[in-house]
């Protein structure tokens, strides 16, 4: 089954590529600053929500696999290695059946913002899935060899 045309694009997969492999780079980044500026005390907070102050082991913990696997990405990119790609695509299926579950976590508990905000994630991550399995798509049809030499 063949993608429309709007969807298709092997024609420039090295541009969407790279702007695949930014948009992960500074997920990770942004990921990692934000557990390294989190300075909240559990006394800040009243008592029903002193859970919150454990979020920052949960953003290192979440930065550091976002970083991972980015470059995981882009080993597969830039070396044509296509087991990398696979790896990422499997890691990818896995993110975006997440965020369709708290997607659906935010439209039961009638939360709109969040709702919006989830919904803008899962197509940019869509995004991320299609370019992927293009990129992969067309380094195995590429003359190029698993190293990145022509034959």
């Amino acid at each position: 089954m063949a993608l429309p045309p709007y969807l298709n694009f092997t024609n420039n997969i090295r541009t969407h590529a790279s702007v695949v492999g930014f948009l992960l780079a500074l997920d990770a980044i942004v990921t990692l600053l934000m557990s390294a500026a989190w300075n909240v005390t559990k006394d800040a907070f009243p008592k029903e929500l002193q859970q919150i102050t454990n979020s920052k082991e949960l953003l290192l913990a979440v930065g550091v696999v976002n970083a991972l696997f980015a470059i995981i990405y882009w080993v597969g990119f830039l070396k044509r290695q296509r087991w990398c790609l696979t790896v990422f695509l499997g890691y990818m299926a896995v993110v975006i059946t997440l965020q369709f579950i708290g997607f659906l976590g935010a439209m039961l508990q009638l939360n709109i913002v969040s709702s919006c905000i989830m919904l803008i994630v899962l197509a940019v991550n869509a995004y991320v899935l299609l370019v992927t399995l293009q990129l992969r798509k067309v380094n195995s049809e590429s003359p190029l060899t698993q190293e990145g030499f022509s034959v």
